[in-house]
């Protein structure tokens, strides 16, 4: 039990820390996607709070809630100049695989499908992170948007 509350601390703490930090560093595609991270990480902690139902395998509220990530960080993905969100729609995508196969193997032990969930989320704020850490702080107006038109506009300004 106590092992278990570490491991939620961590990952809240982690969450934070990186989450604030693109908030505040980041440009456009850091903010949109610390506060998808941010919305997913309180949605399912209040669902799961609420009944513990909802922490078994291919539980359909959590499965929404991971699609609407893996959705949201591939339209980041395809919309930015950026390469970290494509790093990160892979790994929503691999999450949505594991809770697909959560579902379908019963046999599966319930610690080794968290374990998953939780590397995946690990390494989709990395990406984040580093992402974050990648963006100069004097970065030009169209780097920090970040968003394929603005690159395209800028680059028609300068030819």
């Amino acid at each position: 039990m106590i092992s278990k509350l570490a491991l939620t601390v961590l990952f809240d703490s982690v969450c934070a820390i990186v989450c604030v930090t693109s908030l505040l560093r980041g440009g456009r595609p850091e903010r949109f996607e610390a506060m998808i991270n941010l919305t997913a990480v309180a949605l399912t902690w209040a669902l799961r709070h609420w009944d513990v139902e909802h922490f078994a395998p291919a539980d359909v509220s959590i499965f929404t809630i991971d699609l609407a990530v893996a959705a949201g960080f591939f339209w980041l993905a395809v919309t930015t100049i950026r390469f970290w969100p494509i790093w990160a729609a892979g790994f929503a995508l691999c999450d949505l695989f594991m809770s697909v196969l959560g579902g379908l193997l019963p046999s599966v032990p319930l610690f080794a499908y968290h374990t998953q969930l939780g590397i995946y989320a690990y390494l989709a704020l990395g990406a984040l992170a580093i992402g974050t850490y990648c963006l100069p702080r004097n970065a030009e107006p169209h780097i920090r948007n970040g968003s394929r038109r603005s690159w395209l506009q800028h680059l028609k300004e300068t030819n």
